[in-house]
């Protein structure tokens, strides 16, 4: 059997499992079993195939069929044109993520902000923290997570990205160790926190389903990680410190409330898509109510 015939199969097999997508996604996890470029596929049609591959692929094509995502299996995803390893139990990048870590990008190069020491809470495969890291080329930054498998993700990408010297990876609840350790003068903290309530946790796509709860689920109005995030965050940011929060599109309103005097300069801005995504705030603690 040749790649066409093969993929021909597979994307009908996976469209009558209702997958919408089902024609890319077996382009993609051949691209993978062949260690390829997708578009080369085209050029490469007649290709035919071993029995060992073509075993492996139908394998890899049965995981999409329950609705695994692509990421689980390819165990790999694009992210800030960037390649990093994900697995089950770790939460999968998402593209409006990279609105989160271009806005924090462009202000740190606006400010001017030499050395910038910056913590990723809920770091997850490390995507924010190692893209930050790999574009701010003087930054210092530190990423950390609650879940031992997000750990070891994320210290493989810093690794494989060449990162180690300027990054490190903890384990924390949230701000928690920081505080303990009385670690202040952060410049930046940024955070995709969970914010996903109890009852949208019900309305999630089939693959959304498989990703790790607790890197999703934030209690009965999405909203609990902001109520813990932005107190601890005043106890580790410098004065004027910023902080970078990721917001479900219909948040913007309920997080804003969330600041108390002690921040200001609070900002909404839109993703790609027009949506409400990240929320920023100035943490400036002598500022007047």
């Amino acid at each position: 059997m040749n790649i066409k015939e093969l993929l021909n199969r597979s994307d009908q097999f996976l469209a009558e499992k209702g997958i919408e997508s089902s024609r890319l996604d077996a382009e993609v996890l051949m691209a993978d079993l062949l260690d390829m470029e997708r578009i080369n596929l085209y050029v490469k049609y007649d290709y035919p195939l071993k029995s060992n591959e073509i075993d492996t692929y139908r394998e890899m094509i049965k995981k999409r069929a329950q609705r695994l995502p692509v990421a689980y299996i390819t165990e790999k995803k694009e992210f800030m044109s960037l390649e990093f390893m994900v697995k089950e139990g770790v939460l999968i990048p998402r593209p409006e993520t990279e609105n989160l870590v271009e806005t924090v990008i462009e202000y740190c190069r606006e400010q001017e902000i030499e050395n910038p020491q910056i913590i990723d809470v809920g770091t997850g495969s490390g995507a924010i923290a190692v893209s930050l890291a790999h574009y701010l080329d003087d930054a210092k930054v530190v990423g950390v997570d609650l879940s031992p498998e997000a750990i070891k993700v994320a210290r493989q990408n810093m690794e494989k990205h060449e990162l180690s010297e300027r990054m490190s990876i903890l384990k924390s609840d949230l701000l928690s160790e920081f505080i303990k350790r009385e670690i202040k003068g952060i410049d930046i903290v940024v955070s995709n926190p969970p914010y996903i309530s109890e009852a949208e946790m019900e309305d999630l796509a089939p693959e959304v389903k498989k990703e790790p709860k607790t890197a999703l689920k934030a209690g009965e109005d999405g909203l609990e990680y902001y109520r813990r995030l932005i107190p601890e965050a005043e106890k580790v940011l410098k004065n004027e410190g910023r902080i970078f929060l990721e917001i479900g599109y219909q948040q913007a309103e309920a997080v804003t409330d969330l600041f108390g005097e002690k921040w200001t300069e609070v900002e909404v801005e839109k993703d790609y898509s027009k949506n409400d995504r990240i929320v920023s705030a100035l943490f400036k603690p002598d500022a007047e109510a």
